[in-house]
């Protein structure tokens, strides 16, 4: 994989416009089910984790646009699982990331669509539709918040960073509830950001870090490529450039290795 994403490749820059424009009336969809009410009927699926009928609903809407517009291509979604590929690259959906954010009228929940090539984010949407926020980021090709160019922060030490941290219930899920003091102990400031806000808040320049526990790929794929174009960086708990880690690192780069130091 190169340092730049081939939008041919998916049908070139109107096919990604036409997607990004899928996924912002899949959000507005779930935001019109969620002011009617879609939100307080949750159940629990079998890892406890809460869904509504619109987290099935947005779902089943993208992967029917994703398997007519892009047939060769594989699929991972939170809710349906996944669909056999024909060739190296795959769409990964989580239809409303932040569930629980959702059902209680938090505006940080958000639609998401990455896709990897050859195992590497190459394209990351995330539309917050209770925000107003829209992020598209492409390999090669910078990062945006709502049309504008985004950039992450310039602090250079974990001793002077702002790090934002997911649930902590996944931590401890995860095995790693001691990370929690050793956050406290080790940097500046901690503070707790719902979903894909702590990510919004690094590409506004506002966190330095976020760090992210028991996630899984459709969680962070957008994330992965949002926060690498915005000039940071990231990789699993040890290291690894990957967004299948079971742990998530996004820094804004410069303190990306002293923050292993701190979650490995």
């Amino acid at each position: 994989m190169s340092d730049a994403f081939d939008l041919d490749r998916i049908g070139g820059i109107v096919a990604l416009g036409a997607l990004v424009d899928e996924v912002t009336a899949a959000g507005e969809l779930a935001l019109s089910m969620q002011r009617s009410g879609a939100g307080a009927h949750a159940r629990r699926k079998a890892d406890n984790s809460p869904v509504t009928e619109a987290d099935e609903a947005v779902e089943r809407r993208l992967r029917a646009y994703l398997s007519k517009n892009f047939p060769e291509m594989g699929f991972l979604g939170e809710e349906t699982g996944a669909a056999e590929s024909h060739g190296t690259m795959t769409f990964i959906v989580d239809p409303i990331d932040g569930t629980r954010a959702f059902t209680r009228r938090f505006d940080t929940w958000s639609v998401l669509v990455g896709l990897e090539a050859e195992g590497v984010p190459v394209v990351g949407i995330a539309f917050m539709p209770a925000a107003g926020d829209l992020m598209v980021g492409v390999l090669g090709d910078g990062a945006r918040l709502n049309g504008q160019r985004v950039r992450v922060s310039e602090v250079a030490s974990k001793d002077d960073a702002v790090i934002c941290h997911g649930c902590l219930q996944q931590f401890t899920d995860a095995g790693a509830g001691d990370l929690l003091p050793r956050l406290g102990e080790q940097t500046f400031t901690q503070r707790g950001h719902h979903d894909f806000d702590g990510y919004r808040q690094m590409l506004l320049g506002k966190a330095d870090a976020m760090v992210d526990a028991g996630v899984k790929p459709w969680d962070v794929c957008p994330a992965a490529v949002l926060i690498r174009e915005a000039g940071g960086q990231f990789s699993d708990f040890k290291g690894a450039s990957t967004v299948h880690g079971g742990n998530f690192l996004a820094t804004n780069g410069l303190i990306h290795d002293q923050m292993l130091t701190v979650v490995e």
